[in-house]
């Protein structure tokens, strides 16, 4: 009798364990066609060595191919819960394979409930940039397009009244551009970020008020890739602010507009400074099959030090950037795990930098679609 009680008991203690245990792994496989003009990033029109190199030998496009896997799993036990994300991605430029290129961005997060109000936060990151070139976003600093980042971050989860829940957190990030000729870069950044959303009901629609700011310092080494001979150092420091507010036109449509405002203040020459702002706004839609999630933004730069230039020279105003930046992603289930896909960036750059003998600080124009198929496993 008594070896059946312990059997029993044995028996009892691991279905409580499982019941405060839980695991839940996704795996998601997508593959996508189109077209991508001025991946690059380039301007219309440089002169180099006194000859003008017109569009057609600056600008690269291409008929591309992307192939990306979005692997997720996740573990609860009793106030505990760990998540780990991979999600490796490659484009192949079927018109120019050498610049075709892969990434791999993994995370692992881990959350801990004190009690009802207070969590544990903490994160660790990777990712690998795996890339060859030059982008035309460069304004200061010739920033390749390959690198390798690691960073992390710790914090605290709040939920400090009803329908309200805010996150404190300090992060740290080191990333290591490739080298690219004789030059190396690499920067450690750390700062402090905080984020607070409300959400209130209105006639059984949920709706949200959103605040995210962070604050940063960013230092810059710059390197001779020969030699390793330290070469010159920067400290910036950021610091950002956004707010959104999310309205419900019904269950499966939202809108939420939002507007930003970003700033960068150069410590080491006082040059590299900007004030950066903009509105925004952003549509989204779900039901059982379709998704499709939209947003625009038109965003102003203005520095605070750099003077604009024409072929002829100076023009007597400071450098001052406009972004005009839309996306939009479509995905509708045709069959159980499979759904048709499809996406859409425009990046328009306008400036009032127009010296054809720089490539920094130029208009320029990146844009791309597609079309593909997603295998939800």
């Amino acid at each position: 009798m008594t070896y059946i009680r312990k059997i029993a008991f044995g028996f009892a203690v691991m279905i409580t364990s499982f019941a405060f245990t839980q695991s839940k792994t996704t795996l998601d496989i997508k593959t996508l066609g189109g077209y991508e003009y001025n991946y690059f990033r380039s301007p219309t029109e440089i002169r180099v060595n006194d000859v003008i190199l017109p569009k057609e030998d600056l600008i690269a496009s291409s008929l591309y191919q992307d192939v990306s896997v979005d692997y997720k799993f996740r573990y609860k036990w009793n106030k505990n819960r760990i998540r780990f994300s991979a999600t490796p991605f490659s484009r192949i430029f079927y018109e120019n394979l050498d610049d075709s290129y892969w990434r791999l961005k993994t995370w692992v997060k881990y959350d801990h409930k004190f009690n009802k109000k207070i969590t544990f936060l903490g994160e660790a990151r990777f990712t690998r940039m795996n890339r060859e070139g030059l982008g035309g976003d460069q304004d200061v600093l010739i920033n390749p397009l390959g690198f390798t980042n690691y960073g992390a971050t710790l914090g605290l989860g709040f939920i400090p009244f009803k329908n309200n829940k805010m996150t404190v957190e300090g992060f740290y990030n080191l990333k290591n551009f490739d080298a690219f000729g004789v030059r190396d870069l690499q920067f450690d950044e750390f700062g402090m970020l905080f984020t607070t959303t409300h959400s209130f009901k209105v006639r059984q629609l949920e709706h949200k008020l959103g605040l995210t700011t962070y604050v940063k310092k960013r230092l810059y080494d710059t390197f001779n890739a020969s030699e390793i001979d330290t070469d010159g150092e920067r400290d910036w420091d950021y610091a950002r602010a956004s707010v959104f507010y999310e309205l419900p036109i019904s269950k499966e449509l939202k809108v939420r507009p939002n507007l930003m405002y970003y700033t960068r203040i150069d410590n080491s020459t006082n040059r590299s400074g900007f004030n950066q702002f903009g509105p925004g706004i952003i549509l989204s839609y779900k039901n059982k099959r379709t998704k499709v999630y939209s947003s625009f933004s038109f965003i102003t730069r203005n520095y605070k030090q750099i003077e604009a230039r024409n072929t002829e020279g100076l023009i007597g105003e400071k450098l001052t950037y406009e972004y005009a930046n839309a996306q939009l992603r479509i995905s509708h289930k045709i069959s159980k795990g499979f759904s048709i896909t499809g996406s859409l960036f425009s990046r328009i750059r306008s400036t009032n930098y127009t010296d054809i003998d720089a490539r920094s600080f130029r208009n320029y124009r990146n844009q791309y679609a597609g079309i593909g198929i997603l295998w939800e496993l």
